[in-house]
């Protein structure tokens, strides 16, 4: 053991300090990056209920836009019927809005916070499936996870996860002919996958709406904690000598 008088208080007093700032760097990073993670929740909810209720459904899909940009849309699924897009909100507490209106807001206690209509947002995505030219029926859904209550009626074209059974009911009976079978392989031909077409998405996004700073401080917080624990254990291993 060093008899350095600067390295034992560094020891006895400075290390454990920075012993505590990983896990806080994990919380924090934790809670930025809450709302995002609740998403994907509500996502992989919605999209276990279509899979009972459609045969093929894919999730987290990007499309071309027909706009000469790109699209992603949370679910969509092969019915009878035909094409079924499918918009996922994850939010609690009362939500308002009505069908025609811009924004919507979301009511938690005192608080209002306003979103785009998700209506609006899934006509766009409607329209980027429909830009195909696959030559069937595009149906269009939003769902709001069980959180989620309806100050008002809720509007034609939205449904909770505990109605999505009924409410897709028509879309549901029969079988899938040999046209929307090929449609759907069409549909398929056109995802764009991997990282670029999501990274392009991103960027696209990021240019309309600007950077989603909570997000990437969130993830620079608990890469930085996992960087600072990894600094720390190599220098307690490397005291002991292994």
């Amino acid at each position: 053991m060093s008899s350095d008088p600067s390295a034992l208080v560094f020891q006895a007093l400075v290390l454990p300090l920075l012993w505590c700032l990983p896990p806080l760097l994990v919380l924090l990073g934790a809670r930025l990056l809450l709302p995002r993670w609740r998403g994907w929740q509500g996502e992989r909810m919605v999209g276990r209920r279509l899979e009972a209720l459609f045969p093929e459904v894919l999730h987290g899909v990007v499309l071309p836009d027909g706009r000469g940009g790109l699209t992603q849309i949370d679910h969509l699924a092969l019915t009878p019927r035909g094409l079924l897009v499918v918009e996922t909100k994850h939010y609690r507490g009362a939500i308002q809005g009505a069908a025609e209106a811009t924004h919507w807001v979301q009511l938690i206690g005192r608080r209002r916070y306003p979103f785009v209509n998700p209506l609006h947002q899934n006509r766009r995505h409607v329209r980027a499936v429909e830009a195909l030219g696959l030559g069937q029926p595009v149906h269009a859904r939003v769902v709001f996870t069980d959180g989620a209550r309806f100050v008002d009626a809720v509007p034609a074209g939205v449904s909770r996860c505990a109605t999505l059974a009924r409410d897709l009911g028509s879309l549901r009976g029969g079988r899938v002919g040999r046209a929307k079978l090929a449609a759907w392989t069409r549909l398929r031909g056109q995802v764009r996958r991997g990282w670029l077409a999501r990274w392009r998405h991103r960027r696209q996004v990021e240019r309309r709406h600007g950077r989603d700073d909570r997000t990437r401080l969130g993830k620079a917080l608990l890469g930085a904690a996992g960087a600072l624990a990894g600094l720390l254990w190599w220098r307690v291993w490397g005291s002991v000598g292994l």
